[in-house]
């Protein structure tokens, strides 16, 4: 499609949804205070998106103005910023709120029409309690033995670069950790190495994240302007001839392949009565098939059907793999950054290697030290830094303290209208600081406060250490027992090999939400190099 063409098209939108924003009634959200704006067109979304460092407005404007405030979107929009416990309890446990209108019709895009995410109502339940067989407790560990396979192959591929590089050259360490995230979704989802996904499938997803992870004043207007089209009028401009319209109908049509496979080859053998290593461990769509892998047999019908199975492989990737990456990052950067930590932490990991024998029954919740510093590494980088949600029906939001609005009026709770942006602000939740400690103490590595007894203890948000960083409610991750013990096992392997410092461009690094929170080089691409050395 011309460019010209593309760019008439996004002024006559821009134009509609313009319309359409001036003819809303006026609703009380409008008194709140907040920051001003300094553009009507983008409102504070290059401000809060677009920053030099994730936070640096979003940070100050809720120590100036509370746990709960008005910003704007764009063209004119009013969205309210929402750090308050009591206030998220509201947005998230109850059936009030949906996605926000863009990620909305992302998703309805990108994924298959049967997968999770996306669903709504009692499909939505159902999906989810049939999913949640592969993401127990039990399941989970599981799975152990492979995530400590994926583990060890990471340990090998940077045996190999110490051998190779100079020790005061460094590493880009996010590519491994990526490839580590994408080694783990793939075996522990469906027994596959990444090879056995195919080029096709590994080449458009890593696309597919590339695509999601783009930010620019072009892309902010975009999607304001398609999140208030109709659904069949965006399917339709998305079967254009546009390269990154290709990537988006490929990702489905790729991983709805892959599902089948799998599921195909997975039921043969079972039917076919293929022996199976009797120390075998199930993944998840040997778990949701109900396949037993040390009893190849004829499996009983599953409580979702293959093609709902299948339909799961594109989410259960592209949720998993980024925000892994994400957390496994920051996770080693906080470790260059705190040295005499890292020592702590490493000694911890020897000490356990020391009395643990057996790999594959290594209980890693039993370390306080490696988890402390997986609570606060979740609650400083939070891969997912916000999320919108918007009313489906008028409500009101409890607020833990009153607010007084710009007409003398306090409110004890706010009222709130169908269709009202409520950005559940996770990044400044885990920074506030009526929570988290004083002005510096919440803005600070410390993962100490998770032993004292410093750690914020109220009322119970997500289901991990009364953190956002998985959400909670009724949409809470399915996967976060998954990535909890992912993150374990690889950190203890990393730490126990390999010492990791900064490099000397280390300092340019800042963070930058691009689908999820990431550290961005001063070139504008996503990297971390560090310098890694073996113990």
């Amino acid at each position: 499609m011309d460019d010209k063409l593309v760019a008439v098209f996004l002024l006559l939108s821009c134009c509609l949804c313009s319309y359409c924003f001036l003819l809303r009634r006026k609703s009380i959200v409008a008194c709140i205070p907040g920051p001003p704006a300094s553009s009507w067109v983008f409102g504070h979304m290059k401000d809060f998106l677009l920053p030099d460092q994730y936070g640096d407005f979003e940070y100050s404007w809720q120590r100036e103005y509370g746990q709960v405030y008005r910003i704007k979107g764009c063209f004119g929009e009013d969205r309210l910023m929402v750090s308050d416990p009591v206030a998220l309890q509201h947005v998230l446990n109850t059936n009030l709120f949906t996605h926000g209108p863009s990620l909305e019709q992302s998703m309805t895009l990108v994924f298959d029409p049967q997968a999770v995410m996306p669903a709504h109502g009692e499909t939505h339940k159902r999906l989810r309690a049939a999913l949640q067989v592969g993401f127990s407790a039990s399941a989970v560990r599981r799975y152990q033995p492979l995530f400590q396979n994926v583990a060890r192959s990471v340990t090998e591929r940077l045996q190999k670069v110490c051998a190779l590089l100079d020790s005061s050259t460094p590493t880009d360490i996010l590519p491994i950790m990526s490839e580590a995230s994408l080694n783990s979704m793939s075996q522990v989802l469906m027994g596959y190495s990444t090879e056995e996904l195919g080029k096709d499938f590994v080449s458009n997803n890593s696309k597919v994240m590339a695509l999601a992870a783009a930010q620019s004043e072009q892309q902010i207007l975009a999607s304001a302007v398609s999140s208030h089209l109709p659904l069949w009028c965006w399917r339709a401009i998305t079967q254009l001839p546009i390269p990154g319209f290709d990537i988006i109908r490929n990702a489905k049509v790729f991983a709805k392949r892959v599902g089948r496979k799998a599921i195909a080859e997975k039921l043969n053998a079972a039917r076919e009565g293929v022996a199976t290593d009797p120390q075998a461990r199930a993944d998840v769509f040997d778990l949701l098939l109900n396949i037993d892998p040390t009893l190849s047999k004829k499996p009983p019908k599953a409580a979702l059907t293959q093609e709902e199975i299948a339909s799961q492989t594109g989410i259960l990737f592209i949720a998993g793999e980024d925000t892994t990456t994400s957390a496994l990052v920051f996770a080693l950067l906080e470790l260059a950054d705190h040295q005499q930590f890292q020592e702590e932490l490493r000694a911890e990991v020897h000490q356990f290697a020391k009395i643990e024998s057996d790999d594959a029954e290594l209980s890693y919740d039993n370390m306080p030290l490696l988890n402390a510093f997986i609570k606060e590494t979740l609650r400083r980088n939070a891969p997912g830094s916000f999320n919108d949600r918007a009313a489906i029906v008028d409500t009101v939001l409890p607020l833990t303290k009153p607010i007084r609005i710009s007409n003398g009026e306090v409110l004890q709770q706010i009222p709130i209208r169908k269709g009202q942006i409520v950005t559940i602000a996770t990044a400044s939740y885990h920074r506030n600081e009526s929570l988290w400690g004083d002005d510096i103490d919440a803005h600070e590595f410390r993962p100490s406060r998770w032993l004292d007894g410093t750690a914020y203890h109220g009322r119970a948000l997500g289901p991990y250490a009364n953190l956002l960083t998985f959400l909670g409610g009724q949409r809470v991750c399915l996967g976060w027992r998954f990535a909890l013990l992912e993150m374990q096992v690889v950190l203890f392997e990393l730490v126990g090999n390999f010492r990791f410092t900064p490099s000397k461009d280390g300092h340019r690094l800042r963070s930058q939400f691009a689908n999820s929170l990431m550290p961005i080089l001063p070139d504008g691409n996503r990297g971390a190099p560090l310098t890694v050395t073996r113990c």
